[in-house]
């Protein structure tokens, strides 16, 4: 059955100020409440493809700083630089399509950043344990910014919570605090739960929040059962607050803007939902083999691409 993606959403004005606030406490400002309608995707299907994925990159080996799949071929754009393949300690270098990157060598120390002909990214693997948990750290540069991402997916061979710290920070932004914080969680075993019983969980399934010294963003999800056809109804709650000396300020700009701001979060949302529903029952339909089989094509394609 065809899913829109969406169901009318709720919105709540937030107040520019609320008065007598201790100073130094974030006042909620803008308030989005809005519903989706996703497909559904089997928690099966998620251990499946996990699996498929892990075992093609423990079937990989080194050879010297190439990573080469099981059927021979190099993994494209990826380089070993450090460390033994999967190992703790092991950092690998990913250019970008125009070849950033590129010119990395064993023992190189820098963290990611380049030339300035584009974007870099350093992946370093913390952890790799199929029973307890995969954590890896991500540095990304590009000329304007760096991003480094802290992310763990606990017990992979039936997952259960993925966690992830990030990092952003702007180059050439004058007068406006330059760095981000955001975090995740999502408690995969509560999620499914909700998703196909509909009972809830103590807290919500799935969190975030991003932090500036001017305003901080909190978005959380929790799925239902839809309306006896499969689908997946989610309910996501996005609030914005000022949580600095600027406050006030930051309060009279959401104020103005606040509708265009709701307006603007659900068309994301939806947007999201329909990309999801796109992709997702293409994806799920797939078994393992053909799983294996297209990201292995895939790797042969941007191989082919690059040259490789």
């Amino acid at each position: 059955m065809p899913v829109s993606g969406k169901r009318p959403g709720t919105f709540l004005p937030g107040r520019a100020l609320t008065a007598r606030r201790p100073a130094g406490h974030a006042v909620r400002m803008v308030f989005v409440r809005h519903t989706v309608v996703v497909e559904p995707l089997p928690y099966r299907w998620l251990v499946d493809a996990l699996g498929v994925v892990r075992a093609l990159a423990e079937e990989s080996r080194a050879r010297g700083q190439r990573v080469v799949l099981p059927d021979g071929r190099a993994v494209p754009d990826v380089r070993l630089v450090r460390g033994r393949h999967l190992r703790p300690g092991a950092v690998y270098l990913v250019r970008d399509e125009n070849g950033a990157g590129d010119e990395r060598h064993e023992g190189d120390t820098g963290e990611g950043k380049d030339t300035g002909t584009g974007e870099t990214a350093r992946v370093t693997i913390r952890e790799w344990d199929r029973r307890r948990a995969v954590r890896l750290e991500l540095a990304v540069a590009e000329d304007d910014g760096t991003v480094d991402l802290d992310a763990v997916l606990k017990s992979p061979d039936r997952p259960h919570l993925f966690e992830a710290d990030g990092r952003v920070r702007f180059e050439g932004i004058p007068l406006v605090p330059s760095r981000l914080r955001g975090r995740a969680r999502i408690r995969l075993d509560d999620w499914w739960t909700a998703a196909d019983t509909g009972r809830g969980a103590p807290v919500d399934p799935a969190s975030a929040r991003l932090d500036h010294p001017w305003l901080h963003a909190d978005v959380r999800a929790t799925p239902r059962p839809g309306r006896d056809d499969g689908t997946w109804e989610v309910c996501v709650t996005v609030s914005l607050r000022g949580g600095s000396l600027l406050r006030p300020v930051v309060a009279v700009i959401l104020a103005l803007a606040g509708r265009r701001m709701r307006r603007s979060i659900t068309r994301t949302l939806d947007g999201m939902a329909e990309r999801w529903n796109e992709a997702v029952p293409r994806l799920a339909a797939m078994d393992t083999g053909q799983l294996r089989q297209a990201l292995l094509t895939e790797a042969r394609r941007r191989g082919d691409d690059g040259g490789t």
